[in-house]
């Protein structure tokens, strides 16, 4: 009922859409090219950073009884395909 209205009034989708044409999130590019765009960049950088929401990612390190798990899991997964192609 829904896609035969859209198709009956293809205008009503297009005002419900919304429509990424132009330079949207203009102050959201990462190198900016005028004065005012870099003034905006620095503006909000500052804010963010007051605000204390500039927050680096911390990077997981792995124990080494898991990488040890993981690779005898591998090896066991080689040694069983390997058995399997032998019965074959």
């Amino acid at each position: 009922m829904i896609a035969a209205n859209y198709r009956k009034h293809p205008e009503a989708m297009a005002l419900q859409m919304v429509l990424p044409f132009g330079r949207l999130l203009v102050w959201a590019t990462s190198r900016p090219t005028t004065r005012a765009l870099r003034e905006i960049r620095a503006a909000r950088g500052a804010t963010f950073k007051a605000a204390g929401r500039v927050m680096y990612p911390v990077k997981k390190s792995v124990p080494a009884w898991c990488k040890e798990a993981a690779r005898k899991v591998r090896e066991l997964g080689q040694l069983v395909k390997k058995a399997c192609r032998d019965l074959c």
